[in-house]
C-alpha cells in the first residue's frame, strides 16, 4: 500500500515536471517572479497577522484589567465613602433621640403634637443639611422599630422615599440584618436593572444594643455613574456594574447590553477575562471586595477588537493583489523582453539554408547575454556562409583544375615521342643546337606535366631554372645572365615544383626582356633561422610605387578576400599571384612573397618558406601545413 502512494506521489511530481518543462519560458518567468514574491509576501502577512492578533489580545486583556483596576478602585472609594457617610448620619445624636423617643420599649411613647414637630423639624434640618453637604445623597428617612417613618412630615421631594420605604420595609431591614452594625445596599429593580440604590443600617439602642429602628439613605444613580466617567477607552465602551444578585447597576451601552446579557450575568466569579467564540465577544472584568461583591465587567465585540487587525488583513490581501497586479505587468514585460529576441533567434535558425544564409543575419540592439547570442549566431552565420562560399569555389577550382589537367595530359606519351623524333633527326642532320633545345623544353614539359611527387628538392628546381634559362638564351644570346648564390644546405630541402621558375619567367619578360641594358638576374637561396629565403633580383625597369603598392596589398590578402577579389578581375594571373597563393595554401597565410622595386634600378621578389629539421639523408625538409 505505500510503495503505491509513493509510486503515484513520484509520478504525480514527475508530471508535474514534465508539465513545466513544456511550458513556455514566457509563463515560466511569470510563475517563478510571482511565486518568489507572493509566497515570502504571504508568509510574512500571515504571521503578521497572527502576531498582531496575539499582540492586540494581550494588550487588550493587560489595558482592559488596568482601565476596570481603575474603575474598581474608583468605585470602591465611592461606595466605602458612601457607607461611613451612612455610618456617621446612623450615630447622629438627633437621630438617635428621635428613635429613642419613638422607641416601643421605652415608656415615652405619649409624645405631644409639640414633641413630634420638633422631632421632625430636627430631623427635617439635620437631613437637609446632610444632603447639602453630600451631594451624593438624593433623600434620607429613618425607620422607627414600630415601622413609622421620619420625618412624619417629609418634604414633597422625598415623597417617593417615603413610599418606597413602606412598600419594600420587610426586605430592607432583611438586607439590614446580613450586615451586623454596617450599611447594606439596597436596590430597587426592574427587569433586573437597578432603578435606584439604598444604604440601609439598623441603630441599636446604647445602653441594651436593641434594635431601636433603621436609617435609609437614598443615593444618587449619577453619583455611581460618575464612577465610569473619563477611565473608558474607545473600545471598552460596555461597561457595566453588576450587584450581587447580578442585577445592572449601571451600564452606558443598554443597547448593547441586552443582546449579551445573559453571558455577563453568567459569568461566575473565578473566571478570568475570556474571548467567547461562539457570541463573537471579548469579556474582561472585576469585582469589589469587602464583602460588597459588585462586580464590574466589560464586554467587546471582537469585531471592533479586531477592526486594526482587520484592516491590516485587508492591506495586506490589498498588498498581495496589487503585488500580483504589479510583478504579472513587470513579468509580461521581462517575458516579452527576454522571448521577443529568443524567438527572433529561433527564427532565423529555422528560416537558414544553405541558399540565404546571409539573410539569416539579426540585428543586435542589445548588450546582454541574448546580444552575446544574437552576435554569436551572426558570427557563425557569416562563417557558415563563408564556408559554403570556400567550399563552392573549391569545388568549383577543383573541377577546372582537374579538367586543365585532364587536358594537359591529352596522349604527353605522343608530345615526347614527337620532340625525341624531332631530337634524332637533329643529331642525324648534325644540327646540336636544335637537340639541344629540344632536350631542354623536353625536360621543361615533363616538369609542367608533374610526376606523382608533390615535392621536389630545390636542386632540382635550380636544374629547370638552367634548362628554361638556356632556351632563353637561344632567343636572347648573351642579352641576360643568371647569377646565383646558394647556400649548399638549401639543395636538399624539397618544396613544390615549378615554386621558383615562374619567378624566373617573370623577371625577364616584365623586367630584362624591354630593358635595353644587358638583363642580370640574380637567384639567391639561403637558411635564416627557421626559415628559407628565395630571392630573385633582376636590373630591368622596376616597378611604380603605386603599382608596387597595389601589388604587395594584393599578396598579403588571406585566400578567403583573394579569391573573392577574383570576381572583379578579368584577366587572373598565372604568375607571382600563383605561386603566391599557392605558397599560402600550402604552408599557411604567414608565408608568401615579397616585393621590392625602385624604377629603373632593380626589382626583387623575395619567397620565404618555412624550415623543419628530420634526421634524413637530405638533412633538411619544407614542412607542409596539410602534410
Amino acid at each position: 500500500m505505500i510503495n503505491k502512494i509513493t509510486s503515484s506521489m513520484f509520478s504525480k511530481m514527475l508530471r508535474s515536471l514534465q508539465f513545466y518543462k513544456n511550458i513556455s519560458i514566457k509563463k515560466k518567468l511569470l510563475l517563478v517572479v510571482n511565486l518568489q514574491i507572493l509566497i515570502p509576501l504571504i508568509f510574512v502577512g500571515f504571521f503578521a497577522y497572527k502576531s498582531s492578533e496575539e499582540i492586540i489580545n494581550s494588550k487588550s486583556l493587560s489595558y482592559s484589567n488596568d482601565v476596570l483596576s481603575s474603575i474598581g478602585l474608583r468605585l470602591q472609594d465611592t461606595v466605602t465613602n458612601l457607607t461611613n457617610i451612612s455610618g456617621d448620619i446612623s450615630m447622629d445624636k438627633n437621630i438617635y433621640d428621635a428613635l429613642i423617643s419613638y422607641d416601643i420599649g421605652n415608656n415615652n411613647n405619649n409624645l405631644t403634637e409639640t414633641g413630634i414637630r420638633e422631632i421632625d423639624s430636627q430631623l427635617t434640618n439635620l437631613f437637609i443639611t446632610v444632603k447639602g453637604n453630600r451631594p451624593e445623597i438624593n433623600s434620607i428617612c429613618i425607620i422607627t422599630d414600630s415601622g413609622l417613618v421620619l420625618p412624619r412630615r417629609f418634604p414633597s421631594t422625598d415623597s417617593e422615599l417615603r413610599s418606597v420605604v413602606n412598600r419594600e420595609y420587610s426586605r430592607m431591614s432583611e438586607k439590614a440584618d446580613e450586615v451586623s452594625r454596617k450599611a447594606a445596599w439596597f436596590f430597587e429593580t426592574s427587569s433586573g436593572i437597578v432603578k435606584n440604590a439604598y444604604l440601609v443600617k439598623k441603630v441599636y439602642n446604647r445602653d441594651n444594643y436593641t434594635e431601636i429602628g433603621m436609617l435609609v439613605v437614598q443615593i444618587k444613580m449619577d453619583s455611581l455613574r460618575d464612577v465610569l466617567k473619563g477611565l473608558e477607552s474607545e473600545v471598552m465602551q460596555n461597561t457595566t456594574i453588576l450587584s450581587p444578585n447580578n442585577d445592572i447597576i449601571v451600564s452606558k451601552n443598554k443597547s448593547a447590553l441586552e443582546k449579551y446579557k445573559t453571558i455577563i450575568k453568567d459569568t461566575p466569579y473565578d473566571q478570568d477575562s475570556f474571548i467567547d467564540q461562539d457570541n463573537n465577544i471579548f469579556v474582561a472584568y472585576t469585582y469589589l471586595k469587602d464583602n460588597i461583591n459588585w462586580r464590574i465587567v466589560s464586554f467587546v465585540p471582537l469585531d471592533e477588537l479586531y477592526s486594526d487587525v482587520n484592516k491590516l488583513r485587508n492591506k495586506i490581501i490589498l498588498l498581495c493583489f496589487g503585488s500580483i497586479v504589479l510583478l504579472s505587468v513587470v513579468s509580461i514585460y521581462m517575458s516579452f523582453d527576454m522571448i521577443k529576441p529568443i524567438n527572433r533567434l529561433v527564427k532565423a535558425m529555422k528560416n537558414m539554408n544553405i541558399n540565404n544564409v546571409s539573410d539569416s543575419y539579426i540585428e543586435i540592439d542589445r548588450g546582454d547575454e541574448l546580444g552575446f547570442l544574437h552576435k554569436t549566431f551572426n558570427n557563425m552565420a557569416k562563417e557558415i556562409d563563408h564556408l559554403v562560399t570556400w567550399i563552392y569555389r573549391e569545388q568549383i577550382t577543383r573541377k577546372e583544375a582537374e579538367l586543365k589537367a585532364l587536358q594537359s595530359q591529352i596522349n604527353p606519351h605522343f608530345l615526347f615521342n614527337t620532340l625525341e623524333s624531332i631530337n634524332w633527326m637533329a643529331q642525324l642532320n648534325n644540327v646540336p643546337e636544335i637537340s639541344n633545345i629540344v632536350t631542354d623544353l623536353s625536360a621543361l614539359l615533363e616538369a609542367s606535366i608533374g610526376r606523382d611527387d608533390r615535392l621536389i628538392p630545390i636542386e632540382e628546381e635550380f636544374m629547370y631554372i638552367d634548362k628554361y634559362i638556356s632556351l632563353l638564351k637561344r632567343r636572347f644570346e648573351d642579352k641576360i645572365t643568371l647569377k646565383k648564390e646558394i647556400d649548399p644546405q638549401v639543395l636538399y630541402i624539397k618544396i613544390p615544383r615549378l615554386l621558383i621558375q615562374p619567378l624566373i619567367e617573370n623577371a625577364v619578360y616584365h623586367g630584362v626582356e624591354s630593358s635595353r641594358e644587358k638583363g642580370v638576374i640574380m637567384l639567391n637561396a639561403r637558411i635564416q633561422g627557421d626559415t628559407i629565403l628565395l630571392e630573385v633580383i633582376d636590373n630591368g625597369n622596376g616597378i611604380s610605387k603605386e603599382d608596387l603598392l597595389k601589388l604587395n596589398k594584393s599578396l598579403e590578402m588571406d585566400n578567403d578576400t583573394y579569391f573573392k577579389s577574383l570576381r572583379e578581375k578579368k584577366n587572373k594571373s598565372i604568375g607571382i599571384d600563383n605561386v603566391n597563393r599557392r605558397i599560402k595554401l600550402f604552408y599557411g597565410e604567414k608565408y608568401g612573397i615579397k616585393i621590392e622595386s625602385s624604377i629603373n634600378i632593380f626589382t626583387k621578389v623575395t619567397v620565404c618558406l618555412p624550415l623543419q629539421t628530420f634526421n634524413t639523408k637530405e638533412s633538411y625538409y619544407v614542412q607542409g601545413s596539410n602534410n
